[in-house]
């Protein structure tokens, strides 16, 4: 796990500046504290912050030389199958000089060419340097765990694992987008490959990208498995093969020569997470959870936490966040928000990674759960989209849809009549997304924003959805959304920052690739039933020994008190973040923001947008925009 960077051109060499390549790369020390690596010739320079996790000698260092040196290598991410690679390349008479799976994935590539990323099991931003062709190979993970963002240059090319080092070049654009702003303020975050800057993008989940001469392309190796439903599989058989994948995915990533450790939220996610790591055989489980002071005991997972480490006897540490402590740490957690989340999450993950640093460099967490089993409130959304399907070919079926949805004003877009057929025919992943990350209507958006463009403010259909077959059910159409943008630009890119700000490298198993295959192979019915989610996972879990008050607790996800606190104790400070930053003047309406902010101290819930207001002020204060 670290952080890398590089700069190439194919004209004047001199364009590439070593020095500012090493700028680069310090820039992103907090992602590797345990080394620095600088590689460059004329017109290519690659750098490299190392987090040692495997084989913790200085032959495992980065950029990584092939043995002839026509190629080098620079990576952040963990390759979990590296050892299997390793003996299938020896086959083939490989000899190997460390024992990193950094050296691996050179070799793999450099024997099956890209071909090699679809034989990896593990998370991860590369990019590969040819000397000889002078041309360029980035990738990132199936999922998007691992970032990686780029920057064209006039001849060439910047990229980096965080998006601050790229501003460096002088030939990188600060311009605010106008549809990227707009698609952040409505849904809390921006899709791949689009940032804030209209000068940066960010390469997408399961993508490539080759530059050659002055060509770049980019182009998926993978793509979600939706459609591909074993219809008649029972639940048992189904519960067996789920049990046996996620168990081998756990087992993969207890593979480390450093200490690990779970993030353990009191949820059925991370529970089954500490209940696979026992059964897998592992020794010492340490946990790590957080909670706040407050006097509602809904923001206090400390009492779920402690039941789960008391089962499974983990070494079990917690903090405790208040709104001191709250209001300490902000500046330090919106500043590495530099792909800004919206997600009040990010901070408690900022807190909990503070304190599982002080004993590990490696946590397991639960994420991806949800959107690869069906959690959430899907339960709801099936049972009214199938409500208003089953009405459909009835006489007077589009008045009772329209009846429906007066009935439940906040979902009310998803029983639509035309949104209901499209989603079934797998063209509404847009809308589903909507229902999770509640948006902004128009008329909100045009009080807030001096130019704003026509909805939808996000892009919904693209490579992932075109070729989906439309037999699939909804359920799928939703995950396969999720897994496409929710979970990549959102959860994982805040908790890739705050774990990273740590130097932690943190682990997904449920985003294993023979999972995600496997689970996409399951029935809906399995996944959610009635008013049952994550059937499957639930399933495994009481079977494992997780009690069952875990088990059947609905989902909280981080519960955070800050629409209570900034009526309270933060109102002053928010008040102050949101009047001092000067680059919002150039987009927002000051008078909107004082709206907002003047509506919720009145009672209206308005904290997830005042959040987002902060997070943008801040970020454009620490990125120097004008």
């Amino acid at each position: 796990m670290c952080g890398i960077c590089g700069e190439v051109t194919f004209g004047d060499a001199s364009r590439v500046d070593p020095e500012r390549v090493r700028a680069m790369t310090r820039r992103l020390a907090h992602r590797g504290p345990d080394g620095e690596g600088l590689w460059h010739e004329p017109g290519a320079a690659l750098g490299h912050r190392r987090l040692a996790i495997i084989d913790l000698t200085d032959a495992a260092a980065q950029p990584m030389a092939s043995p002839d040196g026509r190629y080098q290598i620079v990576f952040n991410g963990e390759i979990y199958n590296h050892r299997e690679l390793r003996a299938q390349l020896e086959a083939g008479g490989e000899r190997f000089l460390t024992r990193s799976d950094t050296e691996v994935l050179l070799r793999a590539l450099l024997l099956w060419g890209p071909d090699a990323l679809k034989k990896l099991a593990g998370m991860w931003g590369l990019a590969l340097w040819d000397r000889e062709a002078r041309s360029l190979l980035l990738a990132r993970d199936r999922l998007g765990v691992k970032p990686l963002y780029f920057a064209q240059v006039p001849g060439g090319l910047v990229f980096s694992s965080e998006i601050p080092p790229l501003l460096l070049h002088p030939d990188v654009s600060r311009e605010v987008g106008r549809p990227a702003l707009c698609e952040q303020v409505a849904c809390r975050y921006v899709l791949a490959p689009r940032t804030l800057l209209t000068g940066v993008r960010k390469l997408p989940p399961g993508h490539t990208l080759r530059l050659e001469g002055d060509r770049a392309s980019i182009a998926p190796y993978w793509r979600v498995p939706l459609g591909e439903h074993s219809h008649e599989m029972r639940f048992e058989t189904a519960l067996q093969g789920f049990a046996e994948r996620f168990e081998a995915a756990v087992s993969r990533r207890l593979v480390s020569d450093v200490p690990l450790g779970v993030l353990l939220s009191g949820g059925v996610d991370s529970s089954a997470l500490v209940a696979a790591m026992r059964h897998a055989g592992q020794e010492h489980v340490a946990t790590f959870t957080v909670a706040f002071e407050h006097h509602d005991p809904k923001f206090d997972e400390r009492v779920w936490a402690r039941k789960v480490a008391g089962k499974f006897g983990t070494d079990h540490r917690e903090v405790m966040i208040g709104p001191g402590l709250f209001l300490e740490s902000l500046p330090a957690v919106l500043s590495h928000l530099d792909d800004p989340v919206a997600d009040l999450a990010a901070l408690p993950t900022y807190h909990v990674c503070a304190l599982a640093a002080k004993e590990v460099k490696v946590l397991l967490s639960g994420q991806g759960a949800d959107e690869l089993l069906g959690g959430y409130h899907l339960d709801r959304v099936l049972r009214q989209i199938r409500a208003v399907l089953t009405l459909r070919p009835l006489p007077g079926a589009r008045w009772m849809g329209e009846y429906l949805a007066r009935r439940n004003s906040k979902r009310a877009y998803l029983l639509r009549w035309d949104d209901i057929r499209h989603a079934v025919a797998g063209q509404m992943p847009g809308k589903m997304r909507y229902d999770l990350t509640a948006p902004l209507r128009p008329g909100e958006m045009a009080r807030l924003l001096k130019e704003p463009v026509e909805p939808p403010y996000d892009r919904t259909l693209d490579a992932f959805y075109t070729e989906v077959p439309t037999h699939r059910g909804p359920l799928d159409a939703i995950l396969g959304t999720l897994m496409k943008g929710w979970l990549p630009d959102n959860l994982l890119n805040y908790a890739d920052r705050m774990s990273m700000a740590h130097g932690l490298e943190v682990r997904v198993p449920f985003l294993d690739p023979d999972l995600v295959r496997f689970c996409f192979r399951v029935p809906e019915r399995h996944k959610v039933r009635g008013g049952a989610t994550k059937r499957l996972l639930k399933s495994y879990a009481g079977r494992r020994g997780v009690p069952r008050c875990i088990i059947a607790r609905r989902k909280r996800g981080f519960p955070v008190p800050w629409n209570d606190w900034v009526r309270g104790p933060l109102k002053e400070p928010v008040r102050a973040i949101l009047e001092e930053s000067a680059w919002m003047e150039a987009h927002f309406r000051r008078e909107g923001i004082r709206e907002v902010f003047d509506a919720h101290q009145a009672g209206a819930d308005r904290g997830l947008l005042l959040w987002n207001l902060v997070v943008l002020a801040r970020w454009g204060q620490d990125l120097g925009l004008r």
